[in-house]
């Protein structure tokens, strides 16, 4: 049951990761791990290899020479981190306790 809602809060943080660059406007991005065994070191960091991409996904970038835009999008990569990184860490976390091999499926 832990391992459910640690997966259900992951799936719940990592669709919603929001970008700080353009506070106006929430982008979201879903980061599948259904098919990842996070009982395993490999699983974990292709875990969070996908959580890296989905936030410079949602954060964007920046030009070189925009100097507000490259802050604007390193503080929104570093609050996005911030935010999903306790969800990650409490699934991966459940994984491990439990042994289990893969995600309960929906």
């Amino acid at each position: 049951m832990k391992t459910l809602l640690a997966l259900s809060a992951l799936a719940g943080a990592l669709w919603a990761l929001p970008a700080a660059a353009e506070p106006a406007e929430s982008v979201t991005r879903a980061v599948p791990y259904g098919d990842l065994d996070l009982s395993t070191h490999e699983g974990r960091r292709t875990l969070d290899h996908r959580i890296g991409i989905a936030v410079r996904s949602a954060c964007g970038t920046a030009s070189s020479a925009d100097l507000v835009g490259k802050r604007d999008v390193r503080r929104c990569r570093e609050s996005t981190y911030a935010a999903v990184a306790p969800v990650s860490a409490a699934t991966q976390s459940a994984a491990l306790e439990t042994g289990s091999a893969r995600p309960p499926k929906r």
